[in-house]
C-alpha cells in the first residue's frame, strides 16, 4: 500500500509538474502578448502626446494671429466710427443751415405775398373807383 501510494504520488508529482509547465508556458505567452499590447499602446500614447503638443503650439500660434487680426478689425471699426460720426455731425450742421435758409426764405416770401395782396387790393379799389365812381364824384360831375 505504501508502494502504491509512492507510485501514485510520483504520478501526481509528474502530472503536477507537467501541469505547472503548461500553466507557466501559457502565463509567459499571455504575459508576452500583454507586454506587446502595452508596448503598442505606449507607442500610440507617445504619438498622441506629440500630437497634443504640436496641436497646442498650432493653437498658440493661431491664437496670436487671430488676436492680431481682431486688433486690426477693431482699429478699422473705430476708424469707421470716427469717420461716420464726423459725417453725421457735418450733415446735421448742413441740415440746420438749410432749415435756417428755408425759414428765412419763407419769411421773405410771406412779406412779398402780403405786399402783393396789399397792392392787389389797392389796384382793385382803384379799378372799382374807375368803374363805379363814388357818389361824391357823381355829384361833382353833374
Amino acid at each position: 500500500m505504501a508502494e502504491d501510494m509512492k507510485t501514485r504520488m510520483n504520478v501526481l508529482n509528474k502530472q503536477d509538474q507537467e501541469h505547472v509547465d503548461i500553466v507557466n508556458k501559457e502565463f509567459r505567452e499571455d504575459l508576452r502578448k500583454l507586454n506587446l499590447r502595452f508596448e503598442g499602446r505606449g507607442k500610440h500614447i507617445r504619438r498622441a502626446q506629440q500630437d497634443i503638443l504640436s496641436n497646442a503650439e498650432l493653437i498658440k500660434s493661431n491664437a496670436d494671429s487671430l488676436g492680431s487680426l481682431i486688433d486690426d478689425v477693431q482699429y478699422d471699426l473705430d476708424e469707421y466710427k470716427r469717420i461716420n460720426d464726423k459725417n453725421v455731425e457735418r450733415v446735421k450742421a448742413d441740415l440746420s443751415d438749410l432749415q435756417d435758409s428755408f425759414d428765412s426764405q419763407r419769411r421773405l416770401n410771406r412779406r412779398k405775398f402780403a405786399d402783393l395782396e396789399q397792392t392787389l387790393t389797392a389796384i382793385q379799389n382803384q379799378v372799382n373807383d374807375l368803374v363805379n365812381p363814388p357818389e361824391d364824384d357823381k355829384k361833382k360831375k353833374k
